[in-house]
């Protein structure tokens, strides 16, 4: 699922409000109105100018020059359980819709002094792309209401924060299918993986000096062999020889 343009906002009943999320249980988990985490006007979109034109929707933006960056204003933004909407009103009514597994990065940070949100949005659809595949990425920067003059930062912490709750909701099946083929490579190196281990094949799991080694390598100095029983003198057990207790004591590891 790719970024995806949409030409009219959100209207404010499209969504349950957090707080009346967490004061009452829904009727149902299915189908219901997404969540509201964050929502805000007034921000301001800054990405690198040459990147304006790498995805259809974020190019119909409306944007003035900054040097090397492009900026839009007048951006608001929800940040809901569903995805992320940037909506530009003015001067034509347009925005993007962004699924959480497209934002490949996002982190506070520092522009020319003022805290801002940065955000890698993969411009792939990832459902499609493939490994071999050159993933696309888009630098963008969301910077508070008025960020030349006296801007109000303390959105941009809550709008970071709205991001991490909403994207723990959307966790990346990529990482579920790491996790498994590490426990099925470790199921492949245990011994005997391959089969029951027989008479007739026991050879493949010693080795020349007939100490047990499986699959995956030898075990460590000493494991499958047999330790001899101490020879009489002073490293007989409890000084005893050749009487019962001796035998009593005999030992094999």
């Amino acid at each position: 699922m790719a970024l995806r343009h949409v030409s009219h906002a959100p209207a404010p009943d499209e969504f349950t409000p957090l707080e009346e999320h967490q004061t009452k249980t829904p009727s149902t988990f299915f189908g219901g109105k997404p969540v509201l985490y964050a929502h805000y006007a007034g921000l301001t979109l800054a990405m690198p100018s040459s990147k304006l034109e790498a995805n259809a929707a974020v190019a119909r933006f409306s944007t003035d020059s900054d040097g090397e960056s492009v900026l839009a204003k007048g951006i608001e933004v929800w940040v809901n359980s569903r995805d992320l909407i940037l909506f530009q009103h003015q001067p034509t009514p347009t925005g993007v819709t962004v699924p959480y597994p497209s934002i490949a990065l996002h982190a506070t940070m520092k522009r020319n002094g003022v805290e801002a949100l940065y955000m890698n949005l993969s411009l792939n659809d990832a459902e499609q792309v493939n490994d071999d595949d050159d993933i696309e990425i888009l630098e963008l920067t969301v910077l508070p209401p008025n960020n030349n003059s006296t801007p109000g930062t303390g959105c941009i912490n809550e709008i970071y924060s709205a991001l991490n709750a909403c994207a723990d909701l959307h966790p990346d099946p990529d990482a579920s299918d790491d996790g498994d083929e590490e426990e099925e490579e470790e199921e492949d190196t245990a011994p005997g993986t391959g089969g029951w281990i027989t008479a007739e094949n026991m050879e493949e799991y010693l080795d020349a000096d007939g100490n047990f080694i499986g699959l995956g390598g030898s075990l460590g100095a000493g494991a499958g062999s047999v330790r001899p029983r101490e020879e009489h003198g002073q490293n007989s057990l409890n000084g005893v020889h050749g009487t019962e207790d001796e035998a009593k004591w005999r030992r094999t590891g």
